[in-house]
């Protein structure tokens, strides 16, 4: 389902919901209480479908303030152009990063997961096809975890990290539930930085210091997930300067597992 068809059909199911309480509250001659409760509750399968670190459709993992490290992680690769240069200018300078790879993606250029692995960084799970999961059913995450499992399989000899990133940090009630039946951790991240939007290499960079912090989660991409191909440049020219800036607050980007409690 694409985006914007997505936020659409959730709006939908919250206004159900409050619709719901309305029509519950005629019925019932109860007005203004079920429809209050409805209306509440619809904000909150909003809140929990949409926020990321929210705690309502079960709690994400919790990262460790762990002074002098932070974590840099990149969903939505491997991609050729920025992949193996965002990897070897991280390894160049001593820092690591955690990778949330797509199963597709991985499948189609199994040298690059290879040489994420070779550079010392960490290969997490962000699915197999960027597919948002608020309508998934369990079986159809169960499959998202398996088909990109394979892929990082055949192409390191190893699986990814049990750490997965659902795309856009968009969940249904029972994703987290899913996750950990399967093993898997579910893991978001902090501030905004929107690098997808191509704010400019600057503005990137000064994103990211405000967050730059013992036990920060910063995201960044090196891939696109909507498969159209966006360039990602501004991102891998922002790193230098990020890095910079990490390392005149003695901070060293570890790998995501390193953080996770």
């Amino acid at each position: 389902m694409e985006t914007h068809a997505t936020w659409l059909a959730c709006g939908g199911v919250a206004a159900g919901i409050a619709g719901g309480g309305f029509a519950a509250d005629r019925a019932f001659g109860t007005a203004p209480i079920i429809r209050s409760v409805a209306a509440v509750a619809g904000g909150a399968y909003l809140i929990g479908t949409f926020a990321q670190n929210s705690v309502l459709f079960g709690r994400p993992a919790r990262f460790r303030r762990v002074e002098g490290m932070f974590s840099l992680t990149f969903d939505d690769g491997p991609d050729p152009r920025y992949t193996p240069l965002i990897s070897a200018y991280l390894a160049s300078r001593g820092h690591r990063a955690t990778f949330f790879v797509l199963g597709t993606s991985v499948a189609g250029r199994p040298n690059l997961a290879a040489q994420l692995i070779a550079d010392g960084h960490e290969i997490a799970s962000h699915g197999n096809d960027h597919r948002l999961l608020a309508l998934s059913s369990p079986s159809a995450v169960r499959e998202q975890i398996t088909l990109a499992e394979q892929a990082v399989y055949e192409a390191t000899g190893r699986l990814p990290a049990a750490l997965f990133r659902a795309p856009h940090g968009v969940r249904s009630p029972w994703l987290s539930a899913t996750l950990q039946a399967n093993g898997y951790r579910l893991c978001g991240w902090h501030g905004r930085v929107f690098d997808t939007s191509r704010p400019g290499a600057a503005a990137i960079v000064e994103r990211v210091a405000r967050i730059l912090e013992p036990g920060a989660v910063v995201l960044l991409h090196d891939g696109d997930g909507s498969g159209r191909g966006a360039a990602r440049d501004q991102t891998a020219a922002a790193l230098p300067r990020i890095v910079d800036a990490a390392d005149s607050r003695g901070l060293r980007s570890v790998p995501l597992s390193m953080l996770v409690e």
